[in-house]
């Protein structure tokens, strides 16, 4: 087996003081590392600075910042996208559009415990809110009435003060002995844990994928795995994520998932593209 490419992602989020938080996705591969970094007033989740860092590795130039202005008065939460878009339209760079969009969804789960700062009296209120909100989303949303188990119930009684919400995303790829490939990908988090395998043809054609939820909120997202026999026999490099999300179910997947496999694709490109 021959070791080809790797991926890593930190996101975090903070709270600076009453007012602001501060929410960071350092990313590292083979070849480059950067990091986004968005102050954000934490009542209404505004964006009021932004910047991107480029940090030098041995043999490579020193590091950099890049304010983005651009992003400046964007809300990072929800239904953000097409502002996004729109203000990052000019950027030729796709990882950093895809950092940003990393960073503003862990705002979104840090918000678990900035529900006071956002207007709701308690957890169980901002529980019924997301209810609403989210719902026919994933698995979990599209089947409330078999969940056993509530976000606020799931979260339970303890609440973060300064670090708000932690994600570790990783991925690997291999080349087996008889050119066949192989990924290995998980995404871990303050509130879930996954893991996935997916091994390649050698023309990078989908041959086996399987994935094990170790720490979901309700074991109805467990059932969202078997969504991976839809992407059997398809070649992920170059598949949009609105085509790859359908394929995994949608609104009857994980989104946690559909973003595990789109990163695998994301990989997959990468690496071809490197190799030439």
């Amino acid at each position: 087996m021959e070791f080809l490419f790797q991926r890593f992602w930190h996101s975090f989020v903070e709270r600076l003081d009453e007012k602001y938080i501060i929410a960071r996705t350092a990313y590292l591969d083979t070849g480059m590392e950067r990091e986004i970094v968005l102050r954000i007033e934490a009542e209404s989740l505004d964006i009021e600075e932004a910047w991107l860092l480029r940090l030098g590795r041995p043999g490579m130039m020193a590091d950099s910042r890049e304010e983005l202005q651009v992003l400046k008065g964007i809300k990072a939460y929800l239904g953000s996208g097409p502002e996004l878009r729109q203000a990052l339209r000019s950027v030729e760079d796709e990882l950093l559009r895809s950092l940003v969009n990393d960073t503003v969804i862990a705002v979104v789960q840090a918000e678990s415990f900035l529900y006071r700062e956002r207007g709701y009296n308690d957890a169980a209120q901002y529980t019924r809110a997301w209810e609403e909100f989210y719902l026919g989303s994933c698995r979990y949303y599209s089947n409330l009435e078999r969940v056993k188990v509530s976000w606020g119930d799931f979260i339970g009684a303890f609440s973060r003060e300064t670090r708000l919400f932690d994600r570790c995303k990783t991925q690997q790829l291999f080349r087996e002995d008889n050119g066949t490939y192989r990924i290995n990908g998980s995404i871990i988090d303050s509130f879930h844990h996954m893991t996935a395998c997916l091994e390649l043809d050698q023309d990078m054609t989908l041959s086996q994928a399987w994935a094990d939820m170790t720490r979901v909120p309700d074991k109805v997202c467990r059932e969202s795995t078997g969504q991976l026999a839809n992407i059997i026999g398809h070649t992920l490099a170059g598949k949009p994520k609105k085509e790859l999300a359908r394929l995994l179910g949608a609104g009857q997947g994980c989104v946690h998932l559909i973003d595990l496999l789109y990163d695998s694709a994301r990989m997959l490109e990468l690496y071809m593209l490197d190799v030439g």
